[in-house]
C-alpha cells in the first residue's frame, strides 16, 4: 500500500507541474505559430526545447521509480545531470536577455524581473545539486528533485497571470502557487509518515519565503544599482 501511495504522489505532482508549465507556455512557445506573434529568438527556442526535455524527463523518471525500474532511472539520471547544467546556463542567459531587452508585461520592471528569474535559477541549482549529491539516498534525492521543479514555476505562472489579465495580483498569485505545491508536499509527508520530512519543510519554506523577499527587493534602489551595473557589464 505504501508503494502505491508513494508512486501516486510523485507522479501526480510531476503531472501537475508539467500541466502548469505547458499551459503557461502554450501560447508563447508550444502553439506560437497559431498566434500573431513575432518569431521567437534562437536563444528562447533552445531554452524552451531544453526545459521541455527537462520536465518530460522528470515525468519519465517518476514513472520509472513508480514501476520499480531503478536501473533505467539511474541511466537516465546521467543524462539528466548534463541536461541540468544546460538548463542552468540557458536559464541565466535567458534571464539576462529578457531583462535587458524589454520590460515584462506584468510584474516588476526589467530590473526586478531579472532578480525574480535569477532567484529561480539559484534555487533550481541548489536543489538539483543537492539531489545529485544525495542520489544514493532516495528519500532526500526525490524530495530535492520535486522542490527543484516547484522552484521554476514562476515564469509559467507569470504568463498565465498575463493571459488572465490579472497583473494587479501578480505578487499574490506568484506567492500562492508555489505555496500550494509545497503544502501538497507537506500534507503527503504528514499523511504517510505522520511527520514532515526536513527537506520538504525547510526547502519548501525557502521557496515560499523567497517570493515576498525577492518581490520586495526588486523595487529597491539598491537592486536597481546592481541591475545597472550588470547591464553595463553585459552590454
Amino acid at each position: 500500500m505504501s508503494a502505491v501511495v508513494r508512486s501516486r504522489f510523485y507522479f501526480s505532482i510531476a503531472v501537475a507541474v508539467a500541466l502548469l508549465l505547458t499551459l503557461g507556455f502554450m501560447r508563447t512557445f508550444y502553439a506560437r505559430p497559431l498566434f500573431d506573434l513575432p518569431p521567437l529568438p534562437t536563444l528562447m527556442q533552445i531554452h524552451g526545447a531544453a526545459f521541455t526535455a527537462w520536465f518530460l524527463l522528470f515525468l519519465v523518471q517518476t514513472r520509472l521509480i513508480a514501476t520499480h525500474n531503478v536501473k533505467a532511472h539511474k541511466t537516465l539520471g546521467l543524462f539528466g545531470a548534463g541536461l541540468a547544467v544546460v538548463i542552468i546556463v540557458l536559464g541565466t542567459m535567458t534571464a539576462f536577455s529578457l531583462a535587458l531587452a524589454s520590460r515584462p508585461k506584468v510584474g516588476p520592471p526589467a530590473s526586478g524581473f531579472m532578480l525574480l528569474a535569477l532567484t529561480d535559477i539559484v534555487l533550481f541549482t541548489a536543489f538539483v545539486g543537492a539531489a545529485l549529491a544525495l542520489r544514493r539516498r532516495p528519500a532526500l534525492h526525490k524530495r530535492f528533485m520535486v522542490l527543484a521543479m516547484i522552484s521554476v514555476l514562476g515564469p509559467a505562472v507569470g504568463r498565465l497571470i498575463d493571459l488572465a489579465g490579472a497583473g494587479a495580483y501578480f505578487p499574490q498569485i506568484q506567492m500562492a502557487v508555489p505555496a500550494l505545491f509545497v503544502t501538497w508536499c507537506l500534507i503527503y509527508d504528514w499523511r504517510k509518515h505522520h511527520i514532515v520530512h526536513p527537506v520538504f519543510a525547510y526547502g519548501g519554506a525557502l521557496i515560499v519565503i523567497s517570493w515576498p523577499l525577492r518581490i520586495a527587493l526588486a523595487s529597491t534602489a539598491a537592486w536597481t544599482v546592481v541591475y545597472d551595473a550588470i547591464a553595463r557589464l553585459v552590454n
